[in-house]
């Protein structure tokens, strides 16, 4: 009888940008710091840990800075790609393989474990949102007024939005023009503002629309740079771009003592414009810096595992918490509760560790099989080279 083992995939076999990867792993800390503290710290409203907590009322925007880096490389990968035979079955079987295997086997046990528990935690799984809407990716749009439903999925409605994002935006980048593509991400990045101020509550937060400021800056931003006179700008105005990037840093933290909320009709806005120039700080900056404080070997691991950090964070932590103080509901209020949220990060980060190596890492090699093919003069098919997106970019820093 033959045994088969299921190895780990080497790092080396699939081809990373480590400066995005770093941007990616500074996003999933703010998400991390916004779920496992800001939101499970209880305190007095007068104490001084009500002061130190609100240092942190602006980390649930790690899900605006994903929304900008998907935009910008999704954008990007499909204008490379425009033209290509195999256009559309390559970015969706891509997609598919990236996102879907993970979130069905979260899915699944979503379904089964409150059939083999006796009492099953109400704060993961009570009172879930129709259940087609989770298979469709749709569940954001019952969200508006519902909640975001069981904690178990709760995170999956940044997924739905950027699943429907996949749904036109390759079709927009198939059909028309660079110059009418500004034209379009641009009036509806414009409009954002104005769905969120008519929409109100939840659903400004979690709609498409409301939400299509974040992802097409991102998608902008992968227009501009794919233009060889914009990057000649970017370089020789480098210190002008840097210094607009900490203005609307600081004036983020003047969201955080206003405490500007999520849905908020303006906050996204300047968070997507922020984010956008922190892209471009990342990839036009000085080598050694970036190197140390954004594609480190932290941020960057962070950055590699964050799908399945993202997925797993919210469950994991229900679940210790529930097991270790009875709580169906994580939260501390001094150090020594604080041990479920610190042991629930851990394991966290090891199961991350884990479903990488040996889940995610082999579809992702599935979908990389896929190509994009040309067709040249003679009708011979040329698959594309595997770039590594926007490496090109690093290339013109002046500073490296």
């Amino acid at each position: 009888m033959k045994f088969y083992t299921i190895k780990p995939v080497k790092q080396s076999q699939i081809a990373r940008i480590k400066e995005l990867d770093g941007i990616r792993g500074i996003a999933i800390l703010l998400v991390l710091i916004w779920h496992y503290i800001r939101c499970q710290v209880r305190y007095d409203k007068e104490s001084i840990w009500a002061y130190l907590s609100a240092t942190l009322n602006l980390t649930w925007s790690g899900v605006d800075l994903f929304f900008v880096l998907s935009g910008f490389l999704i954008v990007g990968i499909l204008l490379d790609a425009k033209g290509a035979e195999s256009y559309f079955k390559t970015f969706y079987a891509r997609r598919i393989c990236r996102i879907v295997p993970l979130y069905l086997l979260m899915l699944c046990l979503f379904l089964i474990i409150p059939l083999i528990t006796s009492a099953p935690n109400e704060w993961l799984f009570a009172k879930p949102l129709p259940l087609f809407s989770y298979f469709t990716f749709t569940q954001n749009f019952f969200m508006h007024n519902n909640g975001f439903g069981p904690h178990w999925l709760g995170v999956t409605w940044s997924l739905a939005i950027e699943e429907q994002f996949y749904l036109f935006i390759p079709v927009l980048i198939f059909l028309l023009s660079r110059r009418q593509l500004y034209c379009v991400f641009f009036t509806l990045i414009v409009m954002a503002p104005t769905f969120r101020l008519v929409i109100g509550d939840l659903g400004a937060y979690v709609f498409p629309f409301t939400r299509s400021d974040a992802i097409l800056m991102g998608g902008l931003l992968a227009l501009l740079l794919r233009n060889p006179s914009v990057r000649k700008k970017i370089v020789d105005n480098y210190n002008y771009l840097l210094g607009a990037f900490f203005i609307f840093l600081f004036g983020s933290s003047l969201f955080i003592l206003m405490r500007a909320g999520i849905g908020g009709v303006f906050v996204h806005f300047w968070l997507s414009v922020l984010y956008s120039l922190f892209i471009v700080v990342c990839l036009f900056g000085n080598r050694k810096v970036i190197d140390k404080l954004v594609s480190n070997r932290i941020f960057v691991w962070l950055g590699l595992r964050s799908y399945g950090i993202y997925l797993f964070h919210q469950p994991i932590s229900g679940m210790i918490h529930n097991f270790m103080n009875g709580n169906e509901e994580p939260s501390f209020s001094n150090l020594s509760e604080f041990y479920p949220t610190l042991i629930a990060l851990l394991a966290v980060l090891l199961l991350a560790e884990i479903s990488y190596r040996y889940f995610e890492s082999i579809f992702l090699l599935i979908g990389k099989k896929f190509t994009y093919e040309f067709i040249d003069k003679d009708e011979n098919r040329i698959p594309t080279i595997e770039k590594k997106a926007v490496t090109q970019f690093s290339c013109f820093n002046n500073n490296a």
